[in-house]
C-alpha cells in the first residue's frame, strides 16, 4: 500500500468480524512494528498477545471494574464501547515498557524517549495492518483498570497501551482534523 494512501485512510474500527486472524500475520505485524524508529535504538516494547479465553478473561475483568465504577457513579466515558470492540476483536495485543522498572537511573526524559518510540510501534501496527485486510483500535482506555491487569498478568513492565485487530466490521468515515494552520506555528 502506497504509505501515503495508507495514512489517509486509516480509521480506528470498533466493530469486527468473528474471524480469526492467523497467528503467522500477527507474527508479520509485530515484527513490522519493531522497525520504528526508537530513541538511541533502545526499542522499549513488549507486545503481550491475547486470544481466545486469555482475551474473554480480560474482558470480564474489564467488565467488572466498569460495573464498579458505575456503582460509585463514576464517570468512565468511552470504557464500555472499548470492552464491547476488544470482545469483538480476533486479538487484543497489550503493549508494554519494560524499562521503566527496572532501570536505576530511568528518568522523565528516558520515559518520554521511550513512550515516544513505543507510540511509533503502534502508529505502525495501525498502518500495518490494513495490507493484511485488517482493521485495529489503539486503546488506552485499558487505564481504567491498569492495576487489575498488571495484577492479573502478575507483571510488573510498565502498561503503556493496547491495540485491537481484527477484520473490520465497519468502515468508518474520517474523524475532523484540526487544520494545519491551528496547530502550526512558523518562525523566522
Amino acid at each position: 500500500m502506497d504509505i501515503i494512501r495508507g495514512i489517509e485512510a486509516r480509521r480506528s474500527v470498533r466493530k469486527f468480524q468473528d474471524k480469526v486472524i492467523p497467528k503467522d500475520i500477527i507474527e508479520r505485524i509485530l515484527e513490522l512494528s519493531t522497525k520504528a524508529p526508537s530513541g538511541k535504538n533502545r526499542q522499549p516494547w513488549k507486545f503481550v498477545i491475547l486470544q481466545n479465553n486469555k482475551k474473554d478473561e480480560l474482558v470480564n475483568l474489564m467488565r467488572k471494574i466498569a460495573s464498579a465504577y458505575k456503582k460509585q457513579n463514576t464517570n468512565i466515558g468511552s470504557y464500555e464501547l472499548t470492552i464491547n470492540s476488544i470482545n469483538e476483536a480476533s486479538v487484543l495485543i497489550l503493549v508494554f515498557n519494560p524499562y521503566s522498572k527496572i532501570e536505576e537511573d530511568y528518568n522523565y526524559y528516558r520515559l518520554i524517549t521511550d513512550t515516544q518510540s513505543i507510540g511509533a510501534a503502534i502508529q505502525t501496527i495501525a498502518l500495518v495492518a490494513p495490507n493484511f485486510g485488517l482493521g485495529t483500535l489503539w486503546i488506552c482506555d485499558i487505564f481504567y483498570c491498569h492495576n487489575e491487569i498488571m495484577t492479573w498478568l502478575e507483571c510488573e513492565d510498565e502498561l503503556v497501551a493496547a491495540v485491537a485487530i481484527g477484520y473490520p466490521n465497519e468502515y468508518p468515515h474520517s474523524r475532523p482534523r484540526k487544520l494545519l494552520h491551528e496547530v502550526t506555528e512558523w518562525i523566522y
